[in-house]
């Protein structure tokens, strides 16, 4: 860093406190990041080393100072007798070799390390009282947490009980694997719902629930790595480990024990090279001194333990340029911003376009049109720009006007309270037609087959439909203008649009698009209440009173169905002959069979059923269809091209089905 005066650096220290703790708030109390980790790193470090530089400027409030953000929720605090701190990050090799150097000299020899994967999720206490698990609590700021234990009773691979009736704490990471992150934003993105910026704030956002029933239905994981008062037979970390997981603690079986540098930067080379083809999202590789006596020599800093260092993987970027910001309607109004850019590989797929999820991000980020960014994989799967390259700006560059009218209708935009996002309220809206016209005649609502985007989009064009009861009153003669439509495929049209009246009113109940309601959530209601008549009239608590069914869900029912269109659609579906009543089994109604009351895992590309279809046969079975493996899962049916799920039930011993095998338990 070049010389600079004190009051130069005092300047830029305030400029760079202030967007830290921005940043923080938004990162840590928000769950919901504005910049990526890279991004932080590097202003956080500069901090660090002006404070090195300016002892003087040094403050105990300063972020530096501190562990994680500040507690701003409404769970019950929890103090930490020891605290959960932090820990220092390193970005080479070259650094790692410094960390080793400073243990040796402190220690006066070489020394072994543990390493492990640095796992992309939230630091989770655990308490356990004569074995009973009855406290779990996050960080927080590292001496007061948030008490969770609601929520993580809901976390499958956490012990309630253990095999000993032993009083200890245990400490881990809480995080999402990457199958269920891309569900999870799927289903949220089809509701019309903000989606999550990576895997990290996805766990930190699911497991800060108030309401422990959205944690229940979201497939949170975790891995244990520090036994905060082990046994003192226990001399080491690989052993602390080890023994952790014979109590059934999930740990990471990736760790080693590693004598010196050259294995560890082995160990780093190869898992840089697998990152991407795990189940769940690292961002770097974790030292620890192997020997629990040095690492009680060697002590704290009032941030971090001196015996463990953090190596931070590299981002994996590449510069493009913005060439237009389009805004995109949702079937809710929710109007989402889109960077289309200059096509560039990353990870593996060719990448052109970014979600800029709301107007506050794109703000903060500052994209323009023609601007030079950096471009990744949040938790290696979404595209997201990290940076603007502001040395590359056009010199004419102007920022960008965040649009005031809706791109489809051209009505004014609103922001609602306590939202981020942009909506269009105009509920004929065509963009918005468009969507919940799509949403009702996909596959998992009323699988009206023939019935996609192009042909909703002429359909609308033309005046043939504005909602979803026109389906019903479609003639051959306007099919027929269609581009393309023949015959058969009018004919074909006309069947599943008629067949689709028969089905089960879940179906149509998750057609409708209510925000929050998902096909299984639709189901649920459905089974208890068997008629829409009835649902349309439930009360929140007569919702609620169904396990999984959250207020959240049950608000939103209950203020779709006040709505007076609402009420008019519902009686003009009725009206064009749609069933109204729900016509599957209820579990008391389900023979003894294979799979009933067995939960059950679906991997691989299956050749006689597609998964929606496999799923809805196997839950008229009584069976319990889950998106991931754990030591609670009854079977793994697999097709071809089987992936993690496939080994990880391998891993936990399993019971695995073929396609055919499991059809043929079925046909039994």
């Amino acid at each position: 860093m070049a010389k600079i005066s004190l009051q130069q650096a005092q300047e830029r220290v305030s400029e760079l406190r202030k967007q830290l703790n921005k940043w923080a708030d938004a990162y840590y109390a928000k769950d919901a990041p504005v910049v990526e980790d890279n991004v932080y790193d590097k202003s956080y470090n500069e901090l660090v080393q002006l404070e090195n530089d300016f002892p003087e400027l040094k403050s105990a409030d300063s972020i530096t100072q501190r562990v994680g953000g500040e507690i701003k929720s409404d769970f019950s605090k929890v103090e930490h007798p020891i605290p959960m701190l932090s820990m220092g990050d390193v970005f080479s090799k070259e650094e790692l070799k410094e960390f080793d150097k400073r243990i040796q000299k402190a220690i006066g020899h070489p020394v072994a390390y543990n390493v492990e994967l640095k796992i992309d999720g939230l630091s989770l206490s655990l308490e356990y009282q004569d074995g009973n698990l009855v406290r779990a609590s996050t960080r927080g700021n590292g001496r007061v947490g948030e008490d969770v234990t609601a929520n993580a009773r809901f976390i499958k691979d956490i012990p309630q009980t253990l095999p000993e009736k032993i009083t200890t704490e245990v400490r881990g990471e809480c995080f999402m694997g990457k199958e269920e992150f891309a569900r999870l934003n799927a289903q949220r993105d089809a509701e019309g719902a903000q989606i999550f910026a990576n895997p990290r704030n996805a766990a930190a956002g699911s497991l800060r629930q108030l309401d422990a029933k959205i944690t229940k239905k979201r497939d949170l994981s975790t891995f244990i790595y520090t036994w905060v008062n082990p046994p003192q037979d226990i001399t080491s970390q690989h052993q602390a480990i080890n023994e952790m997981a014979k109590l059934g603690f999930h740990t990471n079986p990736t760790g080693q024990k590693l004598e010196n540098l050259d294995e560890v930067f082995k160990f780093i080379d190869e898992y840089t090279q697998k990152r991407n083809s795990l189940a769940y999202g690292i961002d770097g590789i974790v030292l620890k001194v192997d020997d629990l006596s040095l690492q009680h020599d060697l002590g704290n800093t009032v941030k971090v333990p001196r015996w463990e260092i953090a190596y931070k993987f590299p981002p994996e970027e590449q510069e493009t340029i913005v060439r237009d910001i389009v805004w995109t309607v949702g079937r809710t109004g929710v109007v989402t911003p889109t960077a289309v850019m200059d096509p560039v590989q990353l990870a593996g797929t060719t990448v052109s376009r970014a979600v800029l999820h709301n107007p506050d991000l794109l703000k903060e980020k500052d994209v323009r049109i023609g601007d030079t960014v950096l471009l990744h994989k949040a938790g290696d799967i979404i595209p997201e720009i990290s940076q603007v390259v502001l040395s590359k700006r056009p010199k004419d560059s102007k920022p960008y006007e965040i649009p005031t009218n809706c791109p489809s209708c051209g009505e004014k935009l609103v922001h609602l309270e306590g939202e981020v996002a942009l909506r269009c309220v105009n509920p004929m809206c065509p963009a918005q037609v468009e969507e919940r016209i799509t949403h009702f005649a996909s596959r998992p609502a009323m699988n009206i087959m023939g019935l996609g985007p192009k042909i909703v989009k002429q359909l609308i064009e033309k005046g043939f439909v504005k909602d979803v009861a026109d389906l019903y009153h479609l003639t051959s003669d306007q099919l027929s203008q269609l581009e393309h439509f023949k015959d058969k495929a009018i004919n074909n049209l006309l069947t599943s649009i008629n067949n689709s009246k028969q089905n089960s009113v879940e179906l149509l109940l998750f057609g409708l698009g209510i925000d929050h309601v998902g096909a299984k959530a639709a189901r649920l209601i459905s089974e208890k209440y068997k008629n829409l008549g009835k649902i349309m009239e439930l009360t929140v608590p007569e919702l609620t009173t169904i396990d999984t069914i959250g207020e959240t869900i049950a608000d939103s029912i209950v203020e779709y169905f006040k709505q007076p269109q609402a009420q008019k659609l519902v009686q003009e579906l009725q009206d064009a002959g749609v069933n109204m009543d729900y016509l599957g089994p209820v579990d008391s109604e389900v023979s003894d069979n294979f799979f009933k009351d067995k939960t059950v895992v679906l991997t691989g590309k299956l050749a006689d059923f597609t998964r929606s279809e496999f799923t809805k046969k196997l839950q008229t079975l009584g069976a319990k269809v889950t998106g991931s493996v754990s030591k609670k899962t009854d079977y793994v049916i697999y097709g071809e091209d089987a992936g993690s799920k496939f080994t990880k039930a391998q891993q936990l011993n399993v019971p695995t089905l073929t396609e055919q095998e499991a059809i043929a338990q079925i046909n039994k």
